[in-house]
């Protein structure tokens, strides 16, 4: 496999713009699908606030050498619930949140000082191959659920199938692109992709405004006149949760983040594999380079 552009090159300022606004919008999803479907006040805005500050510490600490955007994980969403089931109040909750992502960042800390001083062979013992890709793919498998109903969403009055409609059109198009594109399209396919399905959901809304028929009517741009320029942080009703929660609580809390703080763990060391075999099936095929 040859990479389009090798480990040392680095894309022009123009293309760099365009790869990084398809990595917002790749992760875009995910960020505010999360509370979304997690519910209880949260709000989608802190969620990309959050990521927005977690990626800027994120490349300071790496020196600005890892191109990465962070957004939500999906693995958590289980614990999320769990931290709202077990509290006495929305706003303990929210402390749950808080807690609980400390834990899941205290584990990659132990993790990352064991390896630190021990190396990394220790994982592929504890995290193979048939350990990392079942879990995984139930990750992702446990998921298809709310990805159907997300596709079968559409406003008051729209018809679900039109919004089937444009959701296939989008996936259509991100699948033709991926495969047969060329070069640059093969490199966008998210933007491409979602400009596509956005075009088509376009069409049949303007049809059904002219012709008076509702269910055609996919997208809202209501929203787009009752735009809040200042959004809200619901995040900090935690703040006056604090007194709402006790020991056993924040044990609840322990148990429902740690181990799934392994599991994200092991997508991250099959992320780390897939890269490096890629980066090493390049490199083998570079003129003069051999094992």
């Amino acid at each position: 496999m040859n990479l389009v552009y090798g480990i040392q090159d680095k894309p022009k300022f123009p293309q760099l713009l365009v790869f990084a606004f398809q990595q917002v919008l790749a992760i875009l999803a995910a960020t505010i699908a999360v509370p979304a479907i997690i519910g209880n006040g949260m709000s989608q805005s802190a969620a990309l606030f959050g990521a927005g500050i977690g990626t800027i510490v994120y490349q300071l600490f790496t020196k600005f050498r890892s191109p990465v955007y962070l957004g939500s994980s999906f693995a958590f969403l289980g614990s999320m619930g769990a931290a709202f089931a077990g509290a006495v109040s929305t706003a303990a909750g929210h402390v749950g949140l808080i807690i609980g992502a400390i834990f899941a960042g205290l584990v990659y800390v132990v993790i990352a000082a064991v390896i630190k001083f021990v190396g990394v062979k220790w994982i592929e013992k504890l995290m193979p191959a048939a350990v990392i890709g079942p879990t995984v793919a139930i990750i992702g498998l446990s998921l298809a659920g709310a990805a159907v109903n997300d596709l079968n969403k559409a406003p008051a009055g729209g018809s679900s199938y039109v919004a089937i409609i444009c959701g296939l059109v989008t996936l259509a198009v991100v699948m033709l692109c991926s495969v047969f594109g060329k070069k640059t399209l093969k490199m966008i396919p998210f933007i491409i992709g979602i400009l596509a399905g956005y075009l088509t959901a376009t069409i049949f809304t303007l049809i059904g405004m002219a012709s008076g028929n509702e269910a055609l009517l996919v997208i809202d741009f209501s929203a787009f006149a009752n735009m809040k320029w200042v959004p809200d942080f619901t995040f900090v009703t935690a703040f006056k949760g604090f007194g709402d929660i006790d020991a056993s609580y924040i044990a609840t809390i322990a148990v429902a983040y740690i181990p799934v703080a392994f599991v994200v763990f092991a997508e991250h060391v099959a992320d780390h594999k897939n890269l490096s075999s890629i980066i090493e099936s390049d490199l083998l095929e570079e003129p003069g380079l051999h094992r």
